[in-house]
């Protein structure tokens, strides 16, 4: 009992003295606050009207890859139920097959 005491205590610890600790005091504290930046957060420059239309043929492109990617996971899907089908009527014409030789 008292090794998952102490062991309970060391936990309590370590979360109130981590990052997720501050986070759950600033939660239940709101007067204190902690402030973080962005440091991925960078100015952007307009795009140019040349960009614009390289970018808009980049995303057409992607949009394309990504459909062409979906028939084909779709086609597969179907030609792995066909393939199922054929396998279980060959078995079931085995079986009626073997059942009248018996």
């Amino acid at each position: 009992m008292k090794k998952s005491i102490h062991f309970l205590g060391v936990v309590m610890i370590y979360i109130m003295t981590s990052s997720f600790g501050l986070v759950e005091y600033s939660a239940m504290r709101p007067q204190t606050y902690f402030v973080g930046i962005d440091s991925t957060k960078q100015f952007k420059q307009p795009l140019s009207s040349s960009a614009k239309k390289e970018f808009i043929q980049v995303q057409k492109k992607q949009e394309d890859n990504q459909q062409d990617a979906q028939l084909n996971e779709e086609r597969s899907h179907w030609t792995k139920y066909i393939v199922i089908g054929v396998k279980t009527i060959f078995s079931t014409l085995l079986s009626l097959v073997s059942y009248m030789i018996k």
